[in-house]
């Protein structure tokens, strides 16, 4: 049957396009910082000890290739009806598929073989007739009242669920699909995810929130710990991330969505505060890139600057004033003792950084200024296409060694020297290498050859290195890299890992990451 479109990765690509300035500018002109003294602000900010690295986690999908969950269905694709059409839900969002037309979902798609082959389980409550058998599986070995064991031979198809009934005084209900070995875990967490995510101090979940685009607003409606799917564009919930956060002893770094009122803000962080690590710090943002014109975020925080009347630019000073407004709310919930308060810019654009951080004195309400220093944006325009696609891999990567000892390595000086005129430290919320067409140049199917090549060489984690160690040398604190592990395709090869078992000897970006976050020479 057919597969519904991957909107996905478009969203994942805008996610990254940090610094494509021609599409986000207006042409109009857990440490905390210490206090800041008016007039006496150190010329560049200090980084808190060694540089230490983080990662963005990619959203939770059926075709994600983060083993995030040991219960597959946790990435499971919205129910579908089979042939098409609409399909019945009860009050609690348990589907009720008509007769004769099967509900149907999907888990591990489209991953190219790589999640764990072997004897999964199925379990479910309820009274109705549930099938597994299609695709990647290659023999139902038992079946039993509420639950199905079955083998599976990892390829691209995934597993298909089928529900062919389902009672509606006790529907169909709490899927799971057990990876092999873990019906009785006691972590909801993969192993080898949690593994090579060691490295990190710091995860950023912008993604894992569905922060572009949210449509969240009421705390009454976030998503729930006993949701039966994550791969929603509610996201993942709150007491999931903070349980990740403990277990894998990381800092949590979160978004709050654009249109979340002050209830929704005070109880996340009264969650947070109850339920995290006490030796865990907590970033907090006010939403992701909300200068970037590709966002329903930005748009929305013109129309509310226009509604505030605080004039040009409307988009930037809202973004500093609502940020100060949830920086508060923090503050009275969860306390300043582990709070990192997080103002966000374009790298590209200084300009854009200093009407945020001196609208109403934003800067004396946030501990770090934070950008996303992409080394490649260029190489993606239309306009360079031609001229790109007369380099060889080599050639190519020559020419981002220049930008990094060259524009880039300047743009991260110019913000680090504003995050220390206004005392705060200097961290990336997302960073990489950029190579992706775009504005069309992304259906050039040579083009996606090439910048997949590039990112592939061995010389990538050379190139990862010394940028890192410019951004040091600048002043620059925490790196949180976009993102973890994500299939490259003409949309982009964000991903340090491609996929998660992949060799770490062939990883050239997880390498230099994990080198980094153990705090190897630079």
């Amino acid at each position: 049957m057919a597969v519904p479109s991957r909107l996905f990765w478009l969203l994942l690509l805008v996610a990254a396009m940090s610094g494509c300035a021609a599409s986000v500018i207006p042409a109009a002109p857990g440490e905390q910082s210490p206090a800041k003294e008016p007039g006496t602000p150190p010329a560049r900010p200090k980084a808190a000890g060694p540089l230490r690295v983080g990662l963005n986690l990619a959203a939770v999908q059926d075709w994600s290739r983060e083993w995030a969950f040991v219960d597959a269905f946790k990435g499971a694709r919205a129910w579908n009806a089979e042939g098409g059409g609409d399909i019945a839900f009860d009050k609690d969002g348990n589907p009720l598929p008509a007769p004769g037309k099967p509900a149907w979902t999907l888990v591990l798609r489209e991953l190219e073989g790589h999640y764990p082959p072997g004897k999964y389980v199925a379990t479910w409550k309820g009274t109705g007739e549930v099938d597994i058998s299609r695709y990647d599986v290659t023999q139902v070995l038992a079946k039993a009242k509420n639950r199905t064991v079955f083998d599976v031979k990892p390829g691209q198809e995934g597993i298909q669920i089928d529900l062919n009934a389902s009672k509606a005084a006790d529907p169909v209900r709490d899927f799971h699909v057990w990876m092999p070995g873990f019906e009785n875990a006691k972590s909801p967490f993969h192993p080898l995810f949690l593994e090579r995510l060691k490295p990190a101090k710091v995860v950023r979940f912008m993604d894992w929130q569905r922060t572009n685009n949210s449509t969240l607003s009421k705390w009454a409606d976030r998503p729930k710990p006993d949701d039966p799917t994550y791969a929603t564009d509610r996201g993942v919930p709150v007491e999931v991330m903070v349980a990740l956060a403990n277990t894998a002893k990381v800092d949590p770094w979160f978004c709050m969505p654009h249109q979340a009122d002050d209830d929704f803000v005070r109880q996340f962080a009264k969650l947070v505060k109850a339920k995290l690590d006490p030796a865990r710090t907590v970033y907090v943002e006010y939403s992701n890139e909300v200068w970037n014109w590709m966002f329903d975020q930005t748009k929305w925080a013109q129309e509310q600057g226009k509604a505030r009347k605080l004039g040009e630019p409307d988009h930037a000073r809202f973004y500093a004033e609502r940020s100060v407004e949830v920086m508060k709310i923090w503050e009275e919930e969860f306390g300043r003792e582990r709070l990192v308060r997080v103002l966000a810019s374009q790298n590209d654009v200084p300009w854009l950084t200093e009407q945020i951080l001196t609208w109403k004195k934003a800067h004396e309400h946030a501990d770090a200024l934070s950008v996303a220093p992409y080394f490649g944006h260029e190489t993606g325009d239309p306009k360079a296409t031609a001229a790109t696609l007369k380099l060889t891999p080599a050639q190519l990567l020559d020419g981002l060694e220049k930008e990094i000892d060259g524009k880039n390595r300047d743009a991260v000086r110019q913000q680090a020297e504003l995050a220390g005129k206004f005392g705060l430290r200097l961290i990336a919320y997302e960073g990489g290498q950029h190579l992706v067409g775009h504005s069309g140049a992304e259906n050039n199917e040579e083009l996606a050859k090439l910048f997949q090549a590039a990112n592939r060489d061995p010389r990538m984690y050379a190139m990862y290195r010394k940028h890192l160690k410019h951004w040091a040398d600048a002043g620059g604190d925490l790196y949180v890299f976009f993102n973890y592990v994500t299939a490259p395709s003409k949309w982009g090869s964000w991903g340090l890992l491609e996929y998660q078992d992949q060799p770490i000897a062939r990883a050239h970006k997880y390498r230099a990451f994990v080198d980094a976050g153990n705090g190897r020479e630079r």
